[in-house]
């Protein structure tokens, strides 16, 4: 009978296309299956565990594969797996939280997103909100479904509130050429997320958009970023950035007396403060630099 009913568990198995685990029929069996062994979990490990729902052992195993010395960030069918899962996990959430009606997902509305910019001579920097306000508080703290979009002049977003039925959208129509594959996007606190967004050509523009008149009422400049007053590694000044250049070489007529004053003196309003001649060196020359920015 054992026998016997071990058959029609394989058969069972094949049937609902389950791949095996390495003989493991149970969550529980899989954390004690590679401690024994002493192997290191393979991709396709990781995937039966969420293809089956064990979201444990799939945690389990990604963090014993990564311990081990794989490069578990190039899981990309775990990824997608995942990602699937979760949205559609979202989904039924959502029916649950609204009554599963139909008029809950007719109410749904598509709210344009509040958003800051700021530039360096190699990339914008946009920090979205969840929200239509920049000042006002968040819509909703998280989002799923999430598409990001990026060509040659062009910014596409949209997500879907994960505790309201709202749909979140940027579309941006850029004043000039993007690198898409060298740029990222990331979630920043909750209700927010940034996007660095790297410039084709190494230089200044005078505004973020295309066409200045489709400018949306809730864009605005990210002071902060722009020129923090107190700048520090993880949110240093982009103008601090840009202003480093070589010391001006001293004229030899003005001799070593004023060699201390020099040193001493402040740079004028305009002026770029010195800085050291690794650092200046790789800094190209900005074109358009001295034209008024607008937003």
């Amino acid at each position: 009978m054992p026998c016997a009913l071990g058959v029609i568990s394989v058969t069972l198995a094949a049937c609902a296309g389950a791949t095996p685990l390495r003989g493991a029929a149970t969550a529980a069996e899989v954390a004690s299956l590679f401690t024994l062994t002493g192997d290191a979990p393979t991709e396709q490990d990781v995937l039966d565990c969420v293809q089956r729902g064990w979201w444990e052992s799939a945690t389990h195993l990604v963090r014993l594969a990564h311990d081990r010395g794989l490069a578990v960030d190039e899981m990309s069918q775990v990824l997608s797996a995942a990602t699937r899962s979760r949205d559609e996990a979202s989904e039924v959430l959502s029916l649950l939280r609204y009554g599963g009606s139909v008029g809950a997902h007719a109410e749904e509305t598509v709210v344009a997103c509040a958003f800051q910019w700021a530039q360096s001579e190699g990339a914008l920097h946009l920090n979205v909100k969840f929200s239509s306000r920049i000042d006002g508080p968040v819509t909703v703290l998280n989002v799923d479904n999430e598409k990001v979009r990026l060509s040659e002049r062009r910014l596409d977003f949209s997500a879907t509130g994960r505790q309201k039925p709202k749909q979140f959208t940027l579309q941006l129509d850029l004043h000039g050429e993007i690198v898409p594959e060298s740029s990222s996007w990331s979630f920043a606190s909750v209700g927010r997320m940034t996007f660095t967004i790297a410039k084709a050509v190494n230089e200044t523009w005078p505004r973020l958009l295309k066409d200045q008149s489709a400018r949306p009422t809730n864009m605005h400049h990210w002071v902060e970023r722009q020129a923090c007053p107190e700048p520090s590694p993880t949110h240093a000044s982009l103008d601090a950035e840009a202003k480093k250049s070589p010391p001006a070489p001293k004229p030899a007529a003005e001799g070593k007396a004023d060699a201390k004053s020099a040193g001493d003196a402040k740079p004028a309003d305009g002026e770029a403060p010195a800085a050291d001649e690794k650092a200046a060196a790789s800094v190209k020359p900005a074109t358009g630099s001295g034209d008024k920015q607008e937003l």
